[in-house]
């Protein structure tokens, strides 16, 4: 069983241009896969597919075995997005919002597990981009969920930071059984760390070690190691 399974999957916003075209996707538990790809290629829009935020124009998506359509175990999934959107007056604090996806128990672990204590107690709204993302990936983690998507999680966070949290990643899915799916520009950081790698531009050019992904990156989409 998959926990991730896409079949002739497409997608288009407008009804005409597919920005998703074919996409055939398998991840087994316990991978850490990132995707990468040039600006518009679908890697975003493909994560809110898997959740269900947007309906395919045709194919099939499985989560743990089971349809889309018919799948409710969403504490299941941890969703990192690029950001929250939040309403300027919003008073919770990081400690907050952790207590509101898991239990008091689980959160002392993971503030220090991603270096969180300077921030705990202040507004989300006065945290930095960074310590947001970071703030999103703990709360994912209290949770206790199963699979973590992943989009941009690293943007804007420095070398240090970044390091830190691919590490942490690669830890969960090698020692703890999670599974990762991570769509991100820090192509160098991603071939270093995780164990798949997927090209995407509308279709799936590679998907494979990331030892033998470099040459497919730059032949296809022009990225270079690092960028």
């Amino acid at each position: 069983m998959y926990v991730i399974e896409t079949e002739d999957l497409y997608f288009s916003y407008d009804g005409k241009e597919y920005v998703l075209g074919g996409v055939d996707l398998r991840i087994e538990e316990g991978e850490f896969v990132g995707i990468v790809g040039p600006n518009g290629a679908g890697k975003t829009t493909l994560l809110k597919v898997l959740l269900g935020f947007l309906k395919p124009s045709h194919g099939k998506v499985r989560l743990f075995g089971v349809e889309l359509e018919r799948f409710r175990e969403w504490h299941r999934i941890g969703y990192v997005p690029q950001r929250l959107e939040v309403e300027r007056n919003y008073p919770a604090t990081a400690r907050e919002l952790l207590r509101c996806v898991g239990k008091e128990d689980k959160i002392s672990p993971i503030v220090s597990y991603l270096h969180m204590e300077t921030f705990l107690d202040r507004s989300f709204l006065e945290l930095s981009g960074g310590q947001q993302r970071i703030l999103l990936l703990g709360m994912a983690l209290v949770s206790e969920a199963e699979l973590l998507l992943l989009d941009e999680p690293t943007a804007g966070l420095d070398l240090h930071v970044r390091t830190h949290m691919m590490e942490i990643l690669r830890e969960l899915t090698e020692n703890e059984g999670k599974t990762a799916l991570m769509v991100s520009h820090d192509v160098g950081l991603m071939l270093e760390n995780v164990s798949k790698i997927v090209c995407l531009d509308g279709r799936i050019h590679y998907t494979g070690e990331p030892e033998e992904a470099l040459s497919a990156i730059e032949d296809v989409f022009g990225l270079k190691r690092g960028v």
